[in-house]
């Protein structure tokens, strides 16, 4: 591909994201897009098949990057604790320097095709099985506290994703510090206290 049919991908890719993200996938029509990317409508088609196809690469585009810096995550580091860690800052770094994309993935499933929707669910799942094996390493090495690991991925998922809701770049707080304090909450609840025995098997975590 041509560096000018890059730009020119970038450019729409670009514009569907400031529209899905301000007005919604079906409230954005093509033709506002083309506009916004200084194009005709038709000439969309010479790039994207459909407004679909926008859509669904968004949401490829940053589940795989989620995805594929989580799995670095896991294969670099053993340590359990250091891992957590890591996942937290980069899952709260991801979302608020993509906050319109994942605010797209986050809102606009439902207006995938069926077609599409497997794939990307699967994305999803994926992301939520690797943190779950991240969790579960912990708690069988008893440096997490037992607990529910699917409902304690499902928490930690929402916690981090929600600061892209309410983080501003020039507010009070900066992503580190805001990542530091976040840390320190989900570690507290996650930690097994010095000197305490894990429970007996039938309190053990499990994946539902």
């Amino acid at each position: 591909m041509r560096p000018e049919s890059r730009s020119m991908r970038e450019s729409i890719l670009a514009a569907a994201v400031q529209l899905f993200a301000q007005y919604g996938y079906h409230a954005a029509p093509l033709r506002d897009i083309a506009r916004i990317a200084g194009i005709q409508a038709a000439s969309i088609y010479h790039h994207y098949p459909s407004k679909q196809a926008l859509l669904v690469e968004i949401m490829e585009t940053h589940m795989l990057r989620l995805n594929a810096s989580l799995e670095h995550i896991l294969k670099e580091n053993d340590d359990p604790l250091q891992r957590l860690h890591a996942a937290i800052a980069n899952h709260i770094r991801l979302h608020t320097t993509y906050k319109e994309e994942f605010f797209i993935i986050d809102t606009e499933m439902r207006a995938l095709e069926d077609e599409h929707r497997p794939y990307i669910l699967s994305l999803r799942d994926k992301y939520e099985a690797l943190l779950q094996e991240l969790l579960q390493d912990g708690m069988e090495r008893e440096i997490f506290r037992r607990s529910d690991v699917k409902i304690a991925s499902y928490a930690i998922i929402a916690m981090c994703t929600e600061v892209a809701t309410w983080f501003r770049p020039n507010g009070r707080l900066s992503v580190q510090q805001v990542n530091t304090i976040y840390r320190q909450f989900i570690t507290e609840g996650l930690l097994l206290p010095p000197g305490v025995a894990a429970p007996m098997p039938d309190e053990t975590a499990h994946l539902l």
